[in-house]
């Protein structure tokens, strides 16, 4: 008798959410919406079934709303860095500032992207994508989409591979988390592409097989991704019968972010650091940034000074009352070889992130570094003076 009762229960409880309307799912967006995007993927690359490399590869995109028409179609500007780090986990190295691209693309309140000036960005094109109805809870639907490879080195190829697929979603249900109601959202698609010789005349492009499967966690008061999870599986082959699979797992968030590059957070930062010796803040075209000037190191080392530590302990409290991502960039006076100060700015941009990241101002996944060595001086090398401005550490708040 409890086991039949217990099974009304269930049985009305269904019918109760089967009752209760669904969620429409579309994208809402507004001239002048602005929000980073990264992801980071676990990649295993093999080679005739061999195992090549370990890759992680980190992607930061910012996109902001430069224009909606009146169907809310919106057209999107978004800046894309990818740094690819083999032996990240290994050497305990921060994120290297990778390759960037600018992208403008269309995109429909229903996830539709189309009209890129980019040959080769976005890579995943129309995920997710939904349709014009209520979807409840149980319920699945298709959406067309596509995928955009960049395979010119690996087959010789001058255009970029363009792979539709029919993705299916399902809507499983709700959470809350960190109280927002995030709506969870299955995906998977498959991939399968059978290229025209004539295409790429000279190719050794073979084509495509693979699958693709997410667990989206989209926030639908918002109408944008929260944060998601992936794993892929992908395999190219080519005319000779060589096949590169590549097997990744992945997640990423989606994040508003406001610019700090304006006058007034330039004036509240540079009043904050006006105790602090060598230290000059400044707008530039990545974003607000900090600098620290003359930073003193142990010679040709790239351990700290008792003194720089001070200094940094100071800008760590100011860097925490913000959320843009930093880039740490080194730089090097005009001494020794080109490739021992290329390392050498390399190692000293990677000490200061490091000491950021263990006084939880970021993660690894939001602080990343570059060396310039000494291609871009602000002084004179031929003074002492000079090369001491050269010798610097600069940390970007980026937009």
């Amino acid at each position: 008798m409890k086991k039949f009762s217990a099974l009304c229960l269930l049985f009305l409880t269904f019918l109760q959410l089967y009752a209760e309307g669904g969620v429409v799912f579309k994208y809402k967006q507004k001239k002048g919406d602005s929000y980073n995007h990264t992801s980071t993927i676990q990649e295993e690359a093999y080679f005739n079934g061999i195992l090549n490399n370990k890759t992680q590869i980190i992607n930061r995109t910012t996109t902001t709303v430069k224009n909606t028409l009146s169907d809310g179609t919106a057209t999107l500007y978004t800046h894309y860095m990818t740094t690819e780090n083999y032996l990240l986990a290994m050497s305990g190295r921060t994120l290297n500032w990778g390759e960037e691209a600018d992208v403008t693309i269309k995109r429909t309140p229903l996830g539709k992207m189309f009209d890129s000036d980019n040959r080769f960005l976005p890579t995943v094109r129309g995920v997710p994508g939904f349709i014009d109805k209520e979807i409840k809870i149980g319920e699945s639907w298709t959406a067309q989409g596509m995928e955009v490879h960049d395979l010119r080195e690996l087959f010789n190829m001058t255009n970029a591979i363009e792979i539709p697929f029919t993705a299916k979603y399902t809507y499983k249900g709700d959470e809350e988390i960190n109280g927002e109601t995030l709506n969870i959202i299955d995906c998977y698609y498959d991939l399968l592409d059978r290229p025209f010789r004539n295409q790429n005349i000279n190719s050794t492009y073979a084509g495509t097989t693979g699958y693709a499967q997410q667990k989206i966690y989209w926030n639908n008061e918002k109408g944008e991704i929260d944060h998601y999870t992936e794993n892929f599986e992908i395999k190219f082959k080519d005319i000779r019968g060589n096949s590169y699979i590549f097997c990744s797992t992945a997640h990423g968030e989606v994040l508003e972010y406001h610019s700090v590059n304006d006058d007034e957070t330039l004036l509240a930062i540079q009043e904050s650091v006006k105790d602090l010796e060598n230290i000059s803040v400044k707008k530039g075209e990545r974003g607000l940034t900090i600098s620290l000037d003359n930073i003193q190191f142990e010679p040709d080392s790239n351990r700290l000074m008792e003194s720089e530590i001070i200094k940094l302990q100071k800008l760590a409290e100011i860097l925490k009352d913000y959320s843009n991502d930093l880039l740490v960039t080194g730089h090097c006076a005009l001494r020794g070889t080109e490739k021992a100060r290329q390392i050498l700015s390399e190692e000293r941009a990677d000490t200061v992130a490091q000491y950021l990241i263990h006084n939880k101002v970021r993660d690894e996944y939001h602080i990343f570094t570059q060396g310039k060595g000494a291609r871009e001086p602000i002084a004179s090398n031929d003074t002492e003076e000079g090369r001491s401005k050269n010798r610097r550490v600069e940390i970007t708040l980026m937009d």
